[in-house]
């Protein structure tokens, strides 16, 4: 009884803190672009695709951002899967249906955050280097090793979730069993 407390304890707090950063991500983002030219001095603050050692005009500002909200969007999404997976562990909900969907959605949301991080480095690198003079634009493509850790720790999560659902059915059958 203590552990089911203990899970319902930190399910709450870790749906809160969801809920804190499914807010709180975008803000930050808007603030760290409106702001850009006064704080990337101090080093970047945003992980860029390419140098930016000049003044940026807002609308250039303003379409950085847009293009970081890609990616955004989709970490959105992921938290509030993950918001509802942890509302069912306070409601004493584990092995269900709509736990196995959360774990699901969860494993598509990190390999489809990889896609569409590569969309946004590549964009980003042409929004940032808009203003340079012609045959000084870039436009970058690239994958690193946390995108292939993504996507293999979005794989294994979808794996967990088919294995779960499996037990799930046997655990159906069994109850169903007088």
């Amino acid at each position: 009884m203590e552990n089911t407390q203990r899970i319902i304890s930190v399910s709450r707090k870790l749906r809160i803190t969801c809920k804190g950063l499914i807010i709180c991500l975008p803000v930050i983002y808007a603030l760290l672009w409106t702001f850009f030219n006064q704080l990337y001095g101090m080093g970047p603050l945003i992980p860029l695709p390419v140098r930016v050692d000049h003044y940026l005009p807002p609308l250039t500002r303003f379409l950085a951002f847009l293009v970081d909200m890609i990616p955004m969007g989709v970490i959105i999404y992921g938290l509030r899967k993950l918001e509802g997976l942890f509302l069912l562990y306070e409601k004493g909900l584990i092995f269900t249906e709509q736990h196995v969907e959360c774990f699901r959605s969860l494993g598509r949301t990190l390999i489809v955050w990889v896609g569409c991080d590569v969309v946004r480095n590549s964009l980003l690198s042409m929004v940032l280097t808009l203003d340079n003079p012609p045959g000084q634009r870039v436009i970058t493509v690239g994958l690193g090793s946390a995108d292939f850790a993504a996507v293999f720790v979005g794989i294994v999560v979808l794996i967990i979730s088919w294995v779960m659902d499996e037990g799930r059915k046997i655990q159906e059958d069994q109850e169903l069993i007088v």
